[in-house]
């Protein structure tokens, strides 16, 4: 006879019944996949900043906090298309590429600074409660290779995480599920259902979504609101990480029998 697996999806967990072993196990989640900026990351408006100084310098445009926080979290050539497109300006790809450069090389210089980040409260503690669970961490973000190796080299996380992916890396990046699919194989994860993602912004849940993740996590602690996030697909919707933290006891495994 084949095995006959349920997945029945209770609050936070989700219980797995085998007909082979007749009892229940208690799933967790092996890799979690968390954004940078606005969600682990802190960096006190510098990327918005960024955003509307390029629009200025290059096109003499005003765009507001509003404006930079709605194109939040995707990658950056496809942030200032819709810039532009929301400002009623058409622009070239060369056009783009330049915003782009300009966006990239602000914040190299503004987050190599010490002080100008530092983790959101509760992040290291979260990182600390994965790793210790024997599940991996994977960090990922709208910004490219370069700008995030700049955020882990600041903030030192090297050894706090187990990986960081950059929207360079893949075909395409949010909202499609290409870097979480990455960091499942990187990390050696093969199923979806194991999988947390973790973000503020409205392409997180949906690259969430797309990518098939069992708990798909928003946070109030970055670019979207309460009523922006509730339009996507999610689990939850938290005010901050600490709660995450009770999903990671310290353990020699990552299931536990319910009998």
């Amino acid at each position: 006879m084949l095995p006959f697996f349920v997945i029945v999806v209770f609050n936070r967990d989700l219980i797995l019944s085998s007909q082979l072993q007749g009892s229940f196990v208690l799933m967790k989640p092996q890799l979690v996949v968390m954004d940078m900026a606005g969600t682990t990351v802190n960096d006190f408006g510098l990327v918005q900043q960024a955003a509307i100084d390029a629009m200025k310098w290059k096109l003499n445009i005003d765009i507001n906090m509003d404006q930079a926080n709605k194109v939040m979290g995707i990658p950056k050539k496809t942030a200032f298309e819709q810039l532009c497109s929301l400002n009623k300006t058409m622009v070239t790809a060369d056009i783009i590429d330049e915003l782009v450069g300009f966006f990239n090389q602000q914040l190299i210089e503004k987050y190599g600074v010490k002080g100008s980040i530092e983790l959101m409260p509760y992040a290291a503690e979260l990182f600390e409660a994965i790793r210790n669970s024997g599940a991996k961490v994977y960090l990922n973000t709208g910004f490219n290779r370069e700008v995030a190796d700049v955020i882990v080299r600041n903030l030192a996380l090297e050894n706090a995480i187990h990986g960081y992916i950059g929207s360079d890396e893949v075909d395409a990046g949010r909202p499609q599920p290409d870097m979480i699919r990455l960091a499942m194989k990187r990390s050696g994860v093969e199923y979806s259902h194991l999988v947390m993602k973790v973000g503020d912004t409205i392409s997180d849940l949906y690259e969430g979504f797309s990518a098939g993740c069992a708990w798909n996590i928003g946070v109030l602690t970055g670019a979207n609101s309460y009523d922006e996030l509730r339009t996507a697909p999610y689990s939850q919707i938290l005010s901050n990480l600490q709660p995450l933290i009770a999903y990671f006891p310290k353990s020699s495994g990552l299931r536990r029998s319910l009998k």
